[in-house]
């Protein structure tokens, strides 16, 4: 896609998607950024930074995605050069969101609407992006919140062959978003109460409301995180309950055939004068004494609750 400018009075927002070499050259020329920075923007997703120069700052910004087919938490970068009047976004893949936002704002410039030195500020614009984008991630969150309710059903109903592996799944996308929001609020929060004057103080509280929606979200992945401990716990619990039920009915089991299995091996021996050998319904009184045997061993186990 090539370079998108947009232009508001003293405002010029530049934006591109899938950045290219050419791209890079065109900001040279025109911004002269740092090559550190545009070398940042060529390697894909890095690491969430804010770098301050003495005429612009430079920001990656990380945002949560999440794909329903594979049930998994993803990234999606920005990377952001902000300036006094203008603000360059740099993106490695297309990004829906912010090219909503960039025709909303196109539509707006075609208006001719009267010059506002703040919203007209491109710092302003750069809050109404990041805090769009924030809010945009909201339905991660609750996902996570529907998935979780739903397993915390499948524990407590012993589906555990089912809980197990969702439970997995989602404590994979809790760790993700906590990956992403963790350096993010970091950010943010120099952002806030950065002195620099690509930021006016003027904006710093509304900075300050990302910061705290930011904020509101990590207390509800902490939350959900010691949720799913709890039911990982429990539904353990549960499983290791079942199995001891199991260990415990196969026990009585062998513990029931082994007289059988003794009284057979002693018949079964070539040994001659054995009682009830000879004896014309011998067979069968060998069966009955295994049978009492058997129920024996199964009264005693449910006589002192073994089973």
């Amino acid at each position: 896609m090539p370079v998108q400018t947009l232009k508001i009075h003293k405002l010029t927002w530049v934006h591109i998607s899938s950045l290219q070499e050419r791209d890079v050259l065109f900001l040279e020329d025109n911004f002269h950024f740092h090559h550190l920075d545009m070398k940042d923007c060529l390697e894909g997703v890095q690491r969430p930074k804010l770098d301050t120069y003495r005429s612009y700052l430079f920001m990656i910004f990380h945002f949560p995605s999440y794909d329903a087919e594979i049930r998994r938490v993803g990234i999606r970068s920005l990377n952001v050069f902000l300036g006094k009047d203008f603000l360059v976004t740099i993106t490695n893949e297309p990004d829906e969101y912010l090219d909503e936002h960039y025709k909303k704002l196109e539509t707006k410039a075609q208006k001719n609407l009267p010059f506002d030195p703040f919203k007209n500020s491109a710092a302003y614009l750069l809050y109404k992006i990041i805090d769009e984008r924030y809010h945009k991630s909201l339905p991660v969150v609750n996902d996570i919140a529907r998935h979780l309710n739903e397993v915390e059903e499948d524990v407590y109903s012993n589906r555990n062959k089912d809980a197990t592996t969702n439970l997995a799944v989602i404590r994979r996308n809790i760790l993700s978003l906590r990956r992403i929001m963790e350096p993010q609020l970091k950010m943010v929060d120099r952002l806030v109460n950065i002195d620099n004057a690509a930021v006016p103080p003027k904006l710093q509280v509304y900075l300050d409301d990302v910061h705290d929606y930011l904020e509101n979200m990590w207390a509800a992945m902490e939350n959900y995180r010691d949720t799913v401990d709890s039911l990982y716990n429990t539904n353990e619990s549960f499983i290791n309950q079942r199995t001891n039920e199991v260990i415990k009915a196969l026990t009585v089991i062998s513990v029931a055939l082994l007289p059988m299995t003794l009284v057979a091996s002693i018949y079964g021996m070539n040994v001659t004068g054995l009682p009830f050998a000879d004896h014309p319904i011998g067979v069968w009184l060998i069966f009955a004494l295994m049978a009492g045997m058997v129920f024996g061993a199964i009264y005693f186990a449910r006589r002192n609750n073994i089973i």
